[in-house]
């Protein structure tokens, strides 16, 4: 089964030589990697124009916990004898 297309599709344009893309909504020209990701192509959605991109296209949900989150979250312990 082929991989999804990511949602950075929606807001950039592929050069022809497909290794870097241009923003559709303020024309920045950001490099990726073909067959790579497009996470530096989400993020200037993200922090750039929040307003006009969904949470389900930046995969707000999807981010990986903070270190800091992870270690001060409290855990059960569960000692056996």
């Amino acid at each position: 089964m082929p991989p999804t297309p990511s949602a950075a599709w929606k807001y950039f344009t592929r050069s022809s030589d497909k290794k870097s893309a241009t923003c559709n909504l303020c024309g920045v020209n950001l490099t990726y990697i073909q067959g790579g990701t497009t996470s530096n192509l989400l993020n200037h959605i993200s922090n750039k124009h929040p307003s006009s991109a969904s949470s389900n296209d930046v995969g707000d949900s999807k981010k990986q916990s903070s270190m800091s989150s992870f270690l001060s979250t409290p855990k059960k312990v569960c000692f056996r004898k």
